[in-house]
């Protein structure tokens, strides 16, 4: 296990429950499973949902495509079909397996209105709370800022306004008859995911996959798996920038050894070097893993 950084400082705390009544409790037809009485929140059972506008019963959908908007349509097909998962503190997300990539509903974070369906990289803008309207159906807020999902009409975008309580706010979850969650995460997703839940732990904001960084990455992986040893034998910002990357900060954390992306990452946080580069002051990274037991994690900032 090796790494390479400037020192890291700082630690902090965010997101706040959302507190949901415990008992019997539905949302626009979609069970959910309460949490005892003295419970901060309460769990969605995780099935195939379609997301409709509450009036005129517009399914949201989207292409496979990365990046593709969300827009309200006329018919359910599998591009209406979202899997609802629980998320910490109460939030949930919406996502569909493309090709064995988790791509999930989202803000934008380029104008903070337009929806999207991008990659799963646990981003506040990527979960959802869930609040049942007294006139009927549910308000989809954003985790981000609160903010609601709004209906423009068929045919349009969704977006993400200021909450108003208008019917253009509210939708239904409609269970589908799909019972089986998406596949199995791959390492770079599961890593990804471990990542940010332990950067948000210590108040510093998520991370995105950079597919040239994991490139730049697989290089030192490879050296490992060839010397059988953890160690930096290659200079993986030179690497990143002939690949047009010029990052003005750089980490990397290296293991030889774990044959699991979960024993990598543990043994990478139980190393006090290594956790300050992987909770440090960066935007992306990339994983690469070659061979059985060899992991490099390029982290940097442009």
């Amino acid at each position: 296990m090796s790494d390479t950084s400037a020192p890291v400082t700082g630690v902090g705390s965010r997101l706040a429950r959302l507190a949901l009544a415990a008992c019997t409790l539905s949302v626009s037809g979609l069970a959910l499973v309460a949490a005892p009485a003295n419970a901060a929140t309460t769990d969605v059972v995780e099935q195939s949902i379609t997301i409709q506008d509450h009036q005129n019963h517009h399914a949201l959908a989207t292409a496979d495509g990365e990046g593709s908007r969300i827009v309200a349509r006329s018919y359910r097909d599998a591009s209406t079909q979202f899997w609802i998962s629980n998320k910490p503190n109460g939030r949930v997300d919406f996502v569909r397996n493309v090709n064995g990539t988790e791509r999930v509903v989202e803000m934008d974070l380029n104008d903070g209105r337009t929806t999207q369906f991008i990659h799963w990289w646990a981003g506040d803008n990527q979960q959802w709370t869930l609040e049942n309207a007294a006139e009927g159906g549910t308000y989809l807020h954003n985790a981000r800022d609160n903010r609601c999902l709004t209906y423009h009409g068929q045919d349009r975008e969704v977006t993400v306004e200021t909450c108003d309580g208008t019917m253009s706010q509210r939708f239904d979850l409609v269970p589908g008859s799909g019972t089986t969650p998406p596949s199995t995460p791959s390492a770079e997703q599961r890593f990804l995911q471990r990542l940010n839940e332990l950067r948000a732990q210590y108040g510093k904001a998520p991370v995105r996959l950079n597919p040239t960084l994991a490139q730049a990455a697989q290089c030192n992986a490879g050296q490992m798996d060839q010397r059988h040893v953890s160690g930096h034998f290659c200079d993986s910002a030179g690497v990143a920038k002939g690949l047009g990357y010029n990052a003005r900060a750089w980490g990397e954390i290296a293991f030889y050894g774990p044959t699991s992306v979960d024993a990598a990452f543990d043994g990478w946080v139980r190393s006090p070097l290594h956790l300050g580069i992987m909770v440090g002051d960066y935007a992306e990274v990339g994983l690469s893993h070659v061979g059985a037991a060899s992991w490099n994690a390029d982290f940097a900032t442009r």
